[in-house]
């Protein structure tokens, strides 16, 4: 299995909606942000990361600096291909991010998500991957919709 992770190109924009739509966690206003962002990222105003085995896109990530911090970034949005969640693709990407940020000076990568049930198996993914609840508002995506912001701390270490 090869897998290559290289930056988003706007060919790959349909497989991008297409992985989206697949989560079936997503909403319809979800997606359309998310491509937006996309297309934001293309015109160079987020990073955008593509991971591929065997020349099939899997997943994407975009992230950028968080505005009015000095080494601190977001990572707005990654998306793995169901088929292949489980298999250390969405991981593998996860640490790519996390050695580009570096590479910026960047020491803390920050996440919101979803605080409800069907966003488990993404809240444990960050767990699992070094993350930790740094906040939690409560009611803030609609009711019973808690957002949780997670956290982690970059170390120069690129082999996490």
């Amino acid at each position: 299995m090869g897998v290559t992770i290289r930056l988003l190109r706007s060919t790959d924009r349909p497989c991008v909606e297409e992985i989206l739509a697949a989560c079936s966690v997503f909403s319809e206003e979800e997606i359309r942000v998310a491509l937006a962002m996309v297309d934001a990222g293309l015109d160079g105003e987020y990073a955008l990361l593509a991971i591929e085995t065997d020349d099939q896109l899997d997943g994407y990530a975009c992230f950028g600096p968080a505005p009015l911090t000095t080494t601190s970034w977001y990572l707005y949005w990654i998306c793995i291909r169901s088929q292949a969640q489980s298999a250390g693709v969405g991981r593998a990407l996860q640490t790519a991010v996390e050695a580009a940020i570096r590479t910026q000076g960047g020491t803390c990568l920050v996440v919101e998500t979803s605080g409800r049930a069907d966003y488990a198996k993404t809240r444990r993914f960050y767990e699992l991957g070094g993350f930790i609840e740094a906040g939690r508002i409560a009611g803030f995506y609609g009711p019973g919709d808690d957002c949780v912001i997670l956290s982690k701390v970059l170390t120069g270490d690129t082999r996490e």
